[in-house]
Order: structure tokens, then C-alpha cells, then sequence
């Protein structure tokens, strides 16, 4: 694997995998079992994320392209079962404690979706056109994506710029930001 320099301000993704192919974009085409997914953040690396195992085309929702990963964030953990199925433009999650599927996220370009939180708080995602992205000699189409999380009296509290991948069903890249007045912009990166 090449040696990777990330900017200390970004949250970067990088595949531990020697597969050199151009993924399809349905949802964790670009997994594998066995695969680790390593994010680096200020320039240090965090616990591996490590593919268990993938079911692509599973038969979850009617006429929709959905996936199963099987996906351990902390290595001595048991597994997260992830079910995902993307329909339109839209990628929807499998809540097991409610036994419904519950919309997640805008994966289509030029989308606004909001979704509220059960503390009161909004979650505003914005996209913008598709990106293409070389992460690990692996070709994965990205979707720069603005998420807006304000409090239930509608002051910003956190913001986040990524670009998301459906086929990793993860994003590739981030920066994390909270208001600051005393900030040009407005926003102090985290």
C-alpha cells in the first residue's frame, strides 16, 4: 500500500485492499469481506473498521437496490448488521427496533432532504454533482454532501462537509465544524 499525507483538518477514509476495480454504484458494491476500512483523523489513525461479510442484491425492499454488511467498528466488537436498500434518489436503513425502514440521506445530485431528531434537533443534507475519487486504486463515485444539524429553535450547532460513497455506503472524506462568531466564516473546523 502507497504511503497517504491527509490534511490534519480532514477525516479521510483510506481501503486496506488490493483490488484495483471501478465500482459499481449500488449500495457496498465496493466491499468485501475481509476488507478495513481506516479513517485518519488529524493525523492519527483510528481502530480499523473491518468488513465481516456483504450481501449485495439482497431482497429487502420491493424494487429497490439494497445491501447487508456485517461491519465491526471496534475489532473486539460483535459486528453491526447494517441493512440498506436504496429507492430514487434516497438511501433508507433498516431500524430493527421499530422494524421499519427509515430514510437516511439524499444520494442523488442537487438534493435537499431534512430529517428530524428525536431531541428536536434538524439535520438539513444538501448535494451537490456527482465527483469521482481514486481511493486506494479503487474508482468510487463520491457525492459532496452539506449536513446541517441545527437545535429545535433553529441555531446552527454542527456542521459537516463529506463526500459520501454509496458503494461504501460510508464517506471517503470530511471536516467537521461548530459555529464560531470570532471565525471568518462563521464555522471553526474540529
Amino acid at each position: 500500500m502507497r504511503d497517504l499525507r491527509f490534511d490534519h483538518l480532514l477525516l479521510v477514509l483510506v481501503l486496506v485492499v488490493g483490488a484495483h476495480q471501478q465500482a459499481a454504484q449500488r449500495p457496498a458494491a465496493a466491499l468485501q469481506a475481509g476488507m478495513q476500512l481506516l479513517y485518519v483523523s488529524d493525523g492519527v489513525e483510528q481502530e480499523p473498521w473491518v468488513v465481516d461479510s456483504v450481501w449485495l442484491d439482497a431482497a429487502l425492499m420491493d424494487r429497490s437496490a439494497c445491501a447487508r454488511v456485517l461491519l465491526r467498528r471496534r475489532p473486539a466488537q460483535s459486528p453491526d448488521d447494517t441493512r440498506v436498500c436504496v429507492k430514487s434518489d434516497t438511501l433508507f436503513g433498516w431500524d430493527a427496533r421499530r422494524a421499519t425502514w427509515v430514510p437516511q440521506r439524499p444520494v442523488g445530485p442537487n438534493m435537499v432532504f431534512r430529517a428530524q431528531r428525536a431531541n428536536g434537533d434538524t439535520v438539513r443534507y444538501a448535494t451537490s454533482g456527482y465527483a469521482e475519487e481514486l481511493v486506494s486504486g479503487i474508482a468510487l463515485r463520491v457525492l459532496p454532501t452539506m449536513i446541517v444539524t441545527v437545535d429545535s429553535l433553529g441555531r446552527p450547532k454542527r456542521r459537516l462537509e463529506e463526500r459520501y460513497a454509496i458503494a461504501l455506503v460510508t464517506a471517503t472524506m470530511g471536516r467537521f465544524e461548530v459555529p464560531d462568531s470570532s471565525a471568518s466564516a462563521g464555522w471553526r473546523t474540529e
